[in-house]
Parts: structure tokens; sequence; C-alpha cells
């Protein structure tokens, strides 16, 4: 999957769980280097190419990265 898309889900889920959030990148740096990160007020989620952590935990999809997210942020994901 492209980074760009993946950073849209991410962002999706974030929007849908009403989370502040800022992404550094953008679809030209993207180009250059497929990594990305996004905090919120508590995490740092790190995209490198298909791989995703949160605060330096690898997790092995969208939907435990916002388990992990929410667990830290204070709420509770439910998909």
């Amino acid at each position: 999957m492209k980074i760009d898309k993946l950073v849209k889900q991410i962002t999706k889920k974030l929007d849908a769980e009403g989370l502040y959030y800022e992404v550094s990148g953008d679809q030209y740096t993207f180009i250059i280097s497929p990594t990305c990160t996004i905090h919120t007020n508590h995490c740092t989620i790190e995209i490198h190419k298909n791989s995703i952590t949160v605060n330096e935990r690898p997790v092995a999809d969208i939907e435990e990265m916002m388990e992990e997210v929410m667990e830290v942020e204070g709420g509770v994901y439910v998909d």
C-alpha cells in the first residue's frame, strides 16, 4: 500500500475518534522518503513503508495502532 493512502486511513481513524494530531510530511515528501510521523497529544505514530509504530512499539495493523493510541490518550477504541 502506498504511504499516502496509509496516512489517509490513519488520519480518518483519528478524526473519527476526535483526536488532535499533526502530520509531518505530505504527498511530495512521501515520494522522496516513504516515511511519515503523526503526533497526537500523547503519542508518536511513525510509518515507514508498510510498518507502523506507536511510541516506538511496533503494531501489526491500523486497528492495533488505534487500540494503542486510545489506551495512551485515555479512551476506548471500538471498531
